[in-house]
């Protein structure tokens, strides 16, 4: 009950952050400049050595997988989601197989942790593609029921949103250093609360700026691409599971639709 409550709150958050926009001029210039401009891309942190690659079949290709709930597939109703839709259309091409270390509840600092750990590297320095989705959990829990003023909802989120950017752009650089070569995809996030009148307009907002940070790291390394979701559920309750947060099936796989159209034939 309480995750469903935090995540009506999240929906209803900009109204309230709205209302308060005097005070948030008065008091929070520099957090509205922040939410204007984005995350500088900044220099990623040094990373160590990339580790030797692992032996695999001769022309079997490696799908690696990091992320949360999504990377699981977690609210589709076969079990696949989009990682095993990516890894059959892979297959067509050629024999592939597939290592999904995705976490359900994972927030992106899990995700560096995963990405940091050597046999982590190992896979990443042998792999053809790597897959990554985070970013949802850290906007869905940066949002507390206990808030006193909409101003500290604006400044938890925005908080949350630089700490995001920050570990996303340390996980891509983990997988760079361990894999110079292979294209990343990062899923892009997306607005599971429709967009029924204002309120529904000034969520996407707050989500837009998430998908911004998202950008600004893609931005920072060679062949790593921001897979475009947002406009794949808005409006489109049907494409999700019945938890009304997670894609479902179909859902999952327009999202591989979008995977594979970010990666390399050969």
């Amino acid at each position: 009950m309480a995750r469903i409550r935090s995540r009506w709150l999240l929906w209803r958050l900009p109204a309230l952050v709205a209302c308060a926009a005097a005070v948030l001029f008065a008091s929070g210039f520099w957090l509205a400049l922040r939410g204007t401009l984005g995350d500088p891309i900044g220099e990623p942190p040094p990373t160590p050595a990339p580790p030797a690659p692992i032996s695999r079949k001769a022309g079997e290709r490696l799908l690696l997988v990091l992320g949360d709930s999504l990377a699981r597939g977690t609210g589709d109703e076969s079990g696949r989601g989009f990682a095993v839709d990516t890894l059959e259309a892979v297959r067509k091409r050629g024999p592939a197989q597939l290592a999904n270390l995705g976490v359900n509840g994972a927030e992106s600092a899990d995700v560096l942790a995963v990405a940091q750990s050597p046999n982590v590297r190992r896979l990443a320095a042998s792999a053809d593609a790597i897959l990554v989705s985070a970013g949802g959990n850290d906007l869905s829990h940066s949002v507390r029921l206990d808030l006193s003023s909409p101003v500290e909802a604006a400044a938890r989120i925005e908080k949350a949103r630089a700490t995001y950017g920050a570990n996303l752009r340390a996980i891509l650089s983990v997988l760079r250093e361990a894999n110079p070569k292979c294209p990343i995809a990062v899923v892009g996030l997306y607005n599971p609360f429709g967009a029924a009148g204002p309120e529904g307009s000034l969520g996407r907002s707050v989500i837009l700026e998430w998908i911004d940070s998202q950008e600004r790291a893609a931005l920072g390394y060679a062949d790593v691409r921001v897979v475009p979701t947002f406009d794949l559920f808005d409006g489109r309750a049907d494409r999700l599971a019945a938890d009304h947060f997670h894609p479902n099936q179909k859902g999952y796989a327009l999202i591989a639709e979008r995977i594979l159209e970010t990666l390399p034939e050969d």
